[in-house]
């Protein structure tokens, strides 16, 4: 779930084009991984908590060059649920566009 926060928040960060399509087929294959765990085995995570580990791992330093569409230090409560994220109707794209309209701009 972490990885899977981590890609999202990196799609929306990078003003490239290429490298958010990345990130996001990253996510989307986390995503199906995520959807073949056990239901039960999701519920103790605290999605707040790997948000904001998420976070750190997206606002690397090497990244940083490619940041443009929004500003680093993001909240630290997570903008998506357990339940949203394993909804069938669940957009990777949205959810990136989302991250992009909430955040501050760059």
């Amino acid at each position: 779930m972490r990885a899977f926060l981590a890609d999202l928040l990196k799609a929306a960060l990078t003003s490239n084009d290429q490298h958010s399509q990345t990130w996001r087929r990253e996510a989307a294959a986390l995503r199906a991984k995520i959807l073949g765990l056990d239901a039960t085995a999701l519920e103790p995570l605290k999605m707040d908590g790997l948000w904001w580990l998420a976070i750190g791992d997206a606002e690397t330093p090497e990244l940083r060059p490619e940041e443009g569409q929004i500003e680093w230090g993001q909240p630290k409560i997570c903008p998506f649920t357990r339940a949203a994220i394993t909804a069938a109707d669940f957009d990777i794209d949205r959810a990136v566009q989302h991250l992009r309209e909430t955040a501050a701009t760059g």
